[in-house]
């Protein structure tokens, strides 16, 4: 399989090395890292990355008659908390300026240096949360039937300016929506099979509009998992970006699955709070604290709000000791991960074989999500990169047209600047003929 053959392709790379921005568009808030866009470019360059995957800003640019919105107010996520968690810590503090804006440069900076761009939409998982209450109302307010058909309309808006300016050759594919397989009314895990095929009709309708509006460009189904039921893939879509937390559930499972599953109201009673409340500070901020954040703002999911609600309340001198316990058990288990790269492989080949046919397949999110900027043990460990290794190769040898080696792998997160020759060697085995 190679997406060169596709006359819609141009010039893209014929092997895509993926880093993810998720917040990238956040370049035109003063201070921002993203700020210095050459210099980030370049950096990108030297890591062996020829491809960024970040949120469009769609619901951000234009209101939904394609009006220019300019300067808007982004919002703090968790304030007081956003700074300490992996990715967030670029949202830190908020901003007002002009996204569209902010997205045109990004482009620019992306064409002078020969890198393209990934664009998607987290806006019903997470870009919520810096939104103000009247853009929530708006946007979270849509019947779920209308959100495919108004976010396809967005993007097309942002497309037109990219085209407008000839940026659209920087654009490797849009997805309308990350993990659609996801979104409400579905939920992570759906089997039911008519809301599963009903949601399908919606996709296809909106990426029909795209598609025939931007003939030449490429529209992507983005899923959080390859094993995705058959009844959900749109007929239409053009390529299938599929995410593998291989090694996320299980390595964190003993410290977040305790924590979450514990009486967070009366926690010296749980023992599940037991057995991980040496490694928290005290006094504990509480989860009512980490609510409180977000005040007069929409909810966040339950499971991010514990998890900033965990990883804020780490207490840094019993650091050392939980690096060192989930360290030990990922060494032990290099074995059980490679058997699920391997499982997960299986399933991306039967789905290809039966149901989607010959389209360019991607991985653009990988391995874990170590939540805490202030851990770093999957950085020293040599176990953890063996893994994304034996991944990498998996996904080259199946003739992925595109990789993420790791989900935190853009320039917020520690691993930039603390394993640059980390992310460069995977890359160029990916890249490798």
């Amino acid at each position: 399989m190679t997406i060169l053959s596709s006359e819609r392709v141009g010039s893209l790379p014929e092997k895509l090395t993926i880093s993810f921005w998720i917040w990238g568009f956040m370049c035109g808030k003063p201070g921002n890292v993203y700020s210095d866009l050459d210099r980030r470019m370049l950096e990108l360059k030297e890591r062996g990355f020829n491809c960024v995957r970040l949120d469009s800003g769609a619901g951000f640019c234009h209101d939904l008659s394609g009006r220019r919105l300019g300067d808007v107010r982004l919002l703090d996520p968790f304030a007081g908390h956003s700074q300490l968690i992996r990715q967030m810590s670029v949202l830190t503090g908020g901003a007002r300026f002009d996204v569209m804006e902010a997205i045109l440069a990004l482009f620019e900076a992306a064409r002078r240096h020969g890198v393209v761009v990934i664009l998607s939409s987290w806006y019903y998982l997470h870009t919520y949360w810096v939104a103000t209450e009247s853009r929530n109302e708006l946007l979270l307010g849509l019947p779920y039937e209308e959100r495919y058909m108004a976010f396809a309309k967005l993007l097309g808006f942002i497309i037109d300016e990219l085209t407008a300016r000839g940026l659209d050759s920087q654009l490797a594919f849009a997805e309308i929506f990350n993990e659609a397989d996801g979104l409400p009314p579905l939920g992570y895990g759906c089997q039911d099979k008519a809301l599963l095929a009903q949601q399908r009709g919606f996709h296809e309708d909106a990426l029909t509009f795209l598609r025939e509006k931007y003939p030449k460009l490429l529209f992507a189904l983005d899923t959080c998992t390859p094993n995705v039921q058959p009844e959900f893939f749109p007929r239409n879509m053009q390529v299938w970006n599929a995410h593998s937390y291989y090694i996320w559930p299980r390595s964190y499972a003993q410290f977040e699955q305790d924590m979450f599953s514990a009486k967070l109201d009366n926690p010296e009673y749980s023992e599940s709070f037991a057995k991980i409340s040496r490694f928290l500070k005290t006094p504990l901020n509480t989860l009512d604290d980490i609510e409180g954040s977000r005040a007069g703002m929409a909810q966040a999911g339950l499971n991010w709000t514990r998890r900033v609600w965990l990883y804020s309340n780490l207490n840094d001198a019993a650091l050392p000791e939980l690096e060192a316990m989930l360290s030990k058990q990922l060494d032990a288990d290099v074995a059980v991960y490679k058997a699920r790269v391997d499982d997960w492989a299986r399933r991306f080949t039967e789905l290809r074989q039966s149901v989607i046919g010959d389209v360019p397949l991607v991985m653009g999110e990988a391995a874990s999500y170590c939540a805490a900027n202030s851990m770093r043990w999957e950085e020293k460990s040599d176990a953890y990169w063996e893994i994304i290794e034996y991944a990498v190769l998996t996904l080259k040898k199946l003739g992925f047209w595109g990789c993420m080696p790791r989900t935190t792998s853009g320039p917020e997160d520690p691993s930039w600047t603390e394993c640059p020759e980390r992310l460069r060697h995977l890359n160029e085995l990916f890249l490798a003929p």
